[in-house]
C-alpha cells in the first residue's frame, strides 16, 4: 500500500466529513494539496505526515534518477569498449567531454545507437 493512503487510512477518523480535506482525499488530489488543506483546517498531524511523505517521495525520485545516471555511464563505458581508439566519439569519451559533443561526433560517424541513446538520456535529464 502506497504511503499517502497508509497516512490517510490512519487518520479517516478524524477528519471532517464535510472538510475541504475530505474533499481533497475524495477527488484524488495529491498529499501536497491534502496537507495543504488539513493545514489550514487546523489537521496539523495529518498535514505534518503527508508532507514528510511527500519529502521523501522526493527524496526517492533523487536518488532513482542517480541510478538512472548510474546506467548511463555504465552503457557508455560498455559501449565505448566497441569503439575503436582513433575515432572521434572515443577521444571525446576519454576525454570525459559533455553528453552534446559526444553526441554530435557519434552522429558525425555513423554510431546511430549510441546517438539514440544520449538522445534518450537527454529527454530523459530534462
Amino acid at each position: 500500500m502506497d504511503i499517502v493512503k497508509q497516512i490517510l487510512a490512519s487518520f479517516a477518523g478524524t477528519i471532517p466529513a464535510g472538510s475541504r480535506t475530505a474533499a481533497a482525499i475524495g477527488r484524488g488530489a495529491v498529499a501536497e494539496e491534502i496537507s495543504e488543506c488539513a493545514a489550514e483546517e487546523g489537521l496539523h498531524a495529518l498535514a505534518a505526515a503527508l508532507f514528510e511523505a511527500s519529502q521523501n517521495e522526493a527524496t526517492l525520485d533523487k536518488e532513482a534518477q542517480g541510478i538512472s545516471e548510474r546506467s548511463l555511464t555504465e552503457r557508455l563505458v560498455e559501449f565505448r569498449r566497441s569503439l575503436p581508439d582513433g575515432c572521434e566519439t572515443s577521444r571525446l569519451m576519454d576525454a570525459g567531454a559533455r553528453l552534446e559533443e559526444i553526441s554530435e561526433a557519434a552522429q558525425k560517424e555513423g554510431l546511430t545507437s549510441l546517438v539514440a541513446m544520449l538522445v534518450e538520456a537527454e529527454q530523459e535529464r530534462g
